[in-house]
């Protein structure tokens, strides 16, 4: 019995009782649904589809590398001398993991479509630490052009009036229908699809209860004269549910007072579909999330080939579109616009679609002889360590030429220049062997007359060689 039906005098009827938490169950939070299950976040995840593909993707993004780089003349490198770098890298607080940071961030920015994290910097504006902001503890709000405010509340008070350069702001499925002002703010994909995260709930509800029951239907207490009152029935199922009831009763003997005779209604679990409607919920929980249904154990349609090419479309569709998302949120917040010129923040998610090792290792050899890897930039992305500057050569292919010029045009001034570059006048380098013939060249003959040419051949460095 509850409290209000002891409150209240009331007997130890288990229908009042069902009454009155159906009444509380209306002061909960959460949208009501047709099946008449309120939809919360706390209930969402317990359906396994559902907190599996939160859980795929908040691993992965927290598992990449998240760096600060600074543009150069040649492209980008680390930005090891701004202090945002360390802070990504080796941790945004000294007792905050960067990994554990970024899963909890993508956790709850997929689940309540909101995450924010507070920038704390020191007087100079030179930002130190960044820590996360618990779930409901952030309220939003934005002035007449759209520009965002905070109000933070703690154990100490509430901090109003917060920019959008003191708080973090990681929003799912952006959009401003929630917002005021032409405000950008998250929405929750469990919020959005309740009714189908009802029937999930339902489905697992269905099912626990059913095997609570001892997978025992109903049964009927069939009795051939009426019972004296109400409360005998009700003490003679009570009695019942409490022997019998449950899978810990499922063996005992039923003992039927007054002739009574128990019979079972009718019930064939194969009619319902319970698997079926399970995993349908499974399914469609990879539909809201966008995940592919092998990440969470779904492998029936699941081939070698198919579950590649769906692992590199998860990681350039949504996993790439949550990158940025987290990427543009840190650089609006912990970098001015002068330094948003210079420096980008930057998830590396190649390291999600590296191949087998085979594949690397061709990969690799076609980037080496086409001359663009050399044997460090692969131990780099190996992982290895590098052999030092030779490591840094780059090899290119003998039959290439640059575009536009002609591959049958034969260069003989710069290869006579660089044949010769090393000869000193009336040097000797080469001649041809006794009773033979007699060669010489005649850029070298220090102004000394040039004999008439007969015919000409190459030296064993590329000179010309006269014969005469």
């Amino acid at each position: 019995m509850g409290f209000f039906g002891e409150l209240l005098g009331a007997p130890d009827i288990h229908a009042q009782d069902r009454y009155v938490d159906d009444w509380l169950k209306g002061m909960e939070r959460g949208i009501a649904s047709a099946t008449g299950i309120r939809v919360t976040v706390a209930d969402a995840l317990t359906a396994p589809g559902i907190s599996g593909c939160i859980q795929v993707q908040s691993e992965d993004i927290a598992k990449v590398p998240l760096d600060l780089k600074r543009r150069t003349a040649d492209g980008y490198q680390p930005a090891t001398e701004h202090p945002l770098y360390s802070l990504l890298k080796f941790g945004p607080a000294p007792w905050l993991p960067p990994y554990k940071w970024r899963k909890a961030l993508v956790h709850a920015v997929m689940a309540h479509g909101n995450q924010y994290s507070r920038a704390w910097r020191s007087e100079v504006g030179r930002i130190e630490k960044i820590t996360p902001i618990q779930t409901g503890r952030c309220n939003m709000r934005w002035a007449d052009d759209g520009e965002p405010f905070f109000d933070i509340t703690s154990r100490t008070g509430i901090e109003r009036n917060l920019s959008w350069q003191d708080v973090i702001h990681v929003a799912y499925r952006d959009c401003n229908d929630y917002a005021e002002n032409g405000g950008i703010i998250g929405t929750s994909p469990i919020m959005q699809n309740k009714e189908t995260v009802a029937l999930m709930l339902a489905a697992e509800r269905f099912a626990a209860l059913f095997f609570a029951n001892g997978a025992q239907p109903s049964m009927i207490l069939e009795y051939d004269k009426a019972l004296p009152n109400d409360a005998v029935a009700q003490r003679i199922r009570a009695g019942i549910e409490r022997v019998y009831g449950g899978i810990d009763n499922k063996w005992k003997v039923a003992i039927l007072e007054l002739g009574m005779k128990m019979r079972e209604t009718s019930f064939d679990p194969s009619k319902t579909q319970l698997v079926e409607t399970r995993k349908l919920g499974a399914e469609l929980a990879c539909t809201m999330y966008r995940t592919p249904p092998h990440k969470i154990g779904l492998l029936e349609r699941a081939t070698n080939n198919n579950i590649e090419h769906q692992s590199i479309d998860y990681v350039t569709g949504p996993l790439s579109s949550l990158a940025k998302s987290i990427e543009s949120a840190i650089t609006v917040t912990c970098l001015t616009p002068a330094e948003r010129e210079i420096y980008k923040v930057e998830h590396n998610l190649e390291g999600l679609m590296r191949g087998d090792l085979l594949s690397r290792y061709r990969a690799y050899a076609i980037g080496r002889q086409w001359g663009w890897l050399s044997v460090n930039k692969v131990l780099e992305r190996e992982n290895e360590n590098k052999i030092g500057p030779e490591g840094d050569e780059y090899l290119v292919p003998l039959n290439m030429v640059p575009a536009g010029e002609d591959p049958m045009k034969d260069d003989a001034p710069q290869r006579d220049k660089a044949a010769t570059a090393d000869w000193l006048p009336g040097e000797v380098k080469w001649s041809a062997p006794a009773g033979m013939f007699r060669s010489f060249n005649p850029s070298k003959l220090n102004g000394c007359h040039r004999p008439p040419r007969l015919a000409s051949v190459l030296g064993p460095k590329g000179e010309p060689l006269y014969l005469n």
